[in-house]
């Protein structure tokens, strides 16, 4: 049977793998997940966030949240022992550090000192590496740092992060769980009687034999034996170390994840909290999908550019507006439009080309003419519509208002 360390480690791999991979996958021409800091565009399997749409942030944010409120009412801090960045890269300083002794040789501590600082700060600079990778694509980074034309904001934050990741990694690992996170000060306010702990087992207590070996395991330095404290991160360390302390009497591990107190009743899990919880995470992914799915990859604003002692005539009884519009493919595909108007009785469009092609992802202005038989009326503007249309897809298409100049009648006009 897996101990829960062999188990942890299978968890670490997985995560550095996606973690790692992630960056260097393509939908579309474009990163499958990236933030791009010069457009303000967020890149998301397949979709392009515009700062615009700055809903969908909160709502991936409350899904964040509302998650990890329902994970530690029902599992404790079992985030913080299996997939916390914190612990995945203390476990691999803790390797780095074996292996640099391993290296080094017995008896020869300043070398195998020198050794784990030296890897410790390359496996830093590729750590921080990984993280620039979700706001620059890794193809872009790793090309340009090989051709040390980095640019100085790209390479101030690797340098930054770098230093920052190498610190912790040195002096801090674990400690930073303990002392600064502010999770594991939080946590006591989502624990209940229910929650999942690691527990060592009183009714057993006469079977301990104080080898303290669960106390040299744990990362955090707690005793278990003393009861659920603030810097446990369900890590199950000790429980693999008592464990293998008694199997030689064959029994088993004096620690263990429990519920509550351990009884069968304290592991129900359909109790209030959760389900109220569960109900509102619920709420929030079907409300997410749904923003994803009917969201339009399409919009534009206008302007009318002719202020109404500008409107003049372009030949006998005709007048003009000029009308500036900002046209977003929010797709990653280029996309091909047509701009129809409508609301004022033979008005005449007039644009360079008609239907016209937005390259993928971006942006053009555009300026139009509307062109009308001169008409006098008693109001300075008339109100007027343009519908922008996807030629190939028609259902995507979005309207908006906006006005016409017309001269008013001679008897009002000065």
């Amino acid at each position: 049977m897996m101990s829960f360390r062999s188990w942890r480690w299978v968890a670490a791999w997985l995560q550095a793998l996606v973690i790692i991979g992630l960056p260097f996958v393509r939908i579309h021409g474009q990163s499958a997940l990236r933030f791009d800091v010069p457009s303000l565009r967020f890149y998301f399997f397949g979709s392009s966030f515009w700062i615009s749409e700055a809903y969908f942030f909160l709502l991936i944010l409350l899904l964040f949240f509302i998650g990890v409120m329902l994970v530690t009412v029902l599992y404790g801090r079992i985030w913080c022992g299996w997939a916390c960045p914190q612990t995945t890269l203390s476990d691999f300083a803790r390797l780095i550090d074996n292996f640099s002794r391993f290296m080094a040789g017995r008896g020869r501590k300043a070398l195998s000192f020198m050794l784990s600082q030296a890897f410790l700060l390359i496996f830093s600079c590729f750590v921080a590496a990984t993280l620039i990778w979700y706001f620059v694509t890794p193809y872009d980074m790793i090309s340009e740092a090989f051709a040390f034309s980095l640019g100085p904001w790209t390479f101030g934050t690797w340098l930054f992060f770098s230093v920052l990741i190498y610190l912790n990694l040195a002096f801090v690992r674990q400690k930073f769980c303990a002392f600064v996170c502010p999770y594991a000060r939080l946590q006591s306010t989502f624990f209940d009687e229910k929650t999942l702990t690691i527990s060592f087992d009183p009714s057993r207590e006469d079977e301990c034999r104080g080898c303290e070996a669960c106390v040299e395991a744990c990362p955090a330095g707690i005793d278990i034996r003393a009861g659920l404290q603030v810097e446990c991160i369900n890590c199950a360390q000790c429980i693999d170390a008592c464990a293998e302390k008694v199997k030689r009497f064959e029994k088993r591990s004096l620690i263990g994840y429990v519920f509550g107190l351990g009884r069968e009743k304290d592991q129900q899990v359909s109790r209030p909290r959760v389900v109220w919880l569960s109900l509102v995470f619920a709420l929030m992914a079907v409300l997410f999908v749904y923003q994803i799915a009917a969201r339009v990859p399409l919009d534009f604003w206008v302007s009318n550019e002719t202020m109404r002692m500008a409107g003049r005539d372009t030949s006998p009884g005709k007048l003009i507006n000029r009308f500036s519009l900002r046209v977003e493919n929010r797709s990653l595909k280029p996309a091909t439009y047509k701009l129809r108007v409508s609301g004022l009785r033979d008005a005449e469009l007039l644009m360079s080309a008609n239907p016209f092609i937005i390259p993928a992802d971006s942006s053009e202005d555009l300026s139009v003419y509307i062109v009308l038989k001169k008409q006098y009326s008693e109001k300075e503007t008339a109100a007027l519509w343009f519908t922008l249309e996807d030629v190939h897809n028609p259902e995507l298409r979005i309207t908006r208002e906006t006005r016409f100049v017309l001269p008013l009648k001679k008897n009002n006009h000065r």
